[in-house]
């Protein structure tokens, strides 16, 4: 028969033993992922070695990285004590893919991204893409895209034209890395000027069409561009040049720069309101707008910015805020449209709450025009 010290020893042993196999089990499960940690950014340093002979696509991958990271909402994404440097295996994998390289999972984005030589690097690309960038106009460098816009039966109302810069070293440049170049520099003014006039020089060919001459096209407008005092009758040299009905033009306004001088803005859109051209509010839900402000400008269109739909789905708080919106574009007699339409159940939210226009990847990406004119030949 064991006594009651007997059985204490004996539970005392195991509690030991369990304690000392967890303890081994733990010490190898952190050295385990020391050691992939390691592997995994000692591979990925080898990646962005590799890319150092490559600065222009070192310079596209680390800035797309950065963005996905951006991007990426807090819900779906892994958080250390340092920040945001782990992220899903799908998204990164298919940027890696994109840019030809080895994927290597889930991990650390490589501290090295962040080093000196990247934006050295950066800096680099950037003096190279701005000592180019006033000659791309010249070399018929610059391409318009085109994103479609649809309404809730999916179909075609027009599109959105997008500026690409076919670089022939490095590749497709994104607006969003040559743009604030162009911005800065005041290139953005001949830059905007061409997207206008071959914009408006799209219509006109569309107007013969039967199957095209009732699409819409809207053109995002800079800052600087809209604040010269010529712009209005640059316009309206070009309207009258191309002989387009310039009902079909819409030009996308940001919500800070119609409200910065808004007295100003009014008089400035009202002009051009008489030529014909309608307006689009462009990202509606970045700035403060309210309602008192938005009746005094004259928009035919509220465009919602892309993080309001994002998680529309999901979060309760955003669906609230869009249906605001949504009501608040019916009592002001104005259009919506939803930007950054991913899937079908965003779309689905969306016409439960009233939204009557759509654009985002669920309808197509931004394409060439050749696609983009198959694309209406079927619709």
């Amino acid at each position: 028969m064991k006594t009651f010290d007997s059985v204490q020893i004996t539970e005392d042993a195991s509690i030991t033993f369990k304690k000392n196999m967890m303890k081994n089990k733990l010490k190898k499960t952190v050295s385990r992922a020391s050691q992939d940690r390691s592997a995994l950014i000692k591979k990925q340093s080898k990646v962005l070695q590799s890319l150092q002979k490559d600065v222009g696509k070192l310079h596209v991958f680390s800035t797309q990285l950065g963005h996905l990271i951006d991007a990426i909402p807090d819900t779906i994404l892994f958080k250390d004590k340092d920040g945001r440097k782990l992220i899903t295996n799908k998204l990164t994998k298919r940027l890696f893919q994109m840019h030809d390289l080895d994927w290597y999972g889930k991990g650390y984005i490589a501290p090295e991204i962040q080093s000196l030589k990247i934006r050295t690097a950066h800096k680099l690309v950037r003096m190279s893409l701005e000592s180019e960038l006033d000659l791309a106009l010249e070399k018929q460098q610059f391409k318009l895209y085109y994103q479609a816009q649809v309404d809730s039966d999916r179909q075609m109302l027009g599109a959105e034209v997008l500026l690409r810069w076919e670089h022939p070293v490095y590749g497709l440049v994104t607006p969003n890395q040559f743009i604030p170049i162009a911005e800065q520099t005041g290139l953005i003014l001949p830059i905007g000027a061409w997207v206008l006039q071959t914009a408006c020089e799209q219509l006109k060919q569309w107007q013969s069409d039967p199957l095209k001459k009732d699409r819409l096209l809207a053109v995002n407008i800079s800052p600087l561009q809209f604040s010269r005092p010529e712009f209005i009758e640059q316009l309206r040299q070009l309207l009258e040049k191309t002989d387009i009905d310039a009902t079909k033009l819409k030009l996308e306004l940001t919500e800070s720069l119609m409200l910065h001088d808004i007295s100003n803005t009014v008089k400035k859109m009202q002009s051009l309101e008489r030529l014909g051209v309608h307006f689009s509010m462009d990202n509606f839900g970045t700035g403060y707008s309210s309602l008192s402000q938005l009746k005094k400008l004259p928009i035919d269109q509220l465009k919602i910015a892309h993080f309001l739909i994002s998680d529309i789905v999901i979060d309760s708080c955003d669906a609230m805020i869009v249906k605001t919106i949504i009501d608040m574009t019916h009592k002001l007699g104005v259009n919506l449209v939803a930007g950054g339409v991913e899937t079908e159940q965003q779309f689905a939210c969306l016409n439960r709450l009233g939204c009557t226009a759509y654009q985002g990847y669920l309808f197509g990406k931004p394409m060439p025009l050749a696609e983009f004119e198959e694309l209406l030949s079927v619709a």
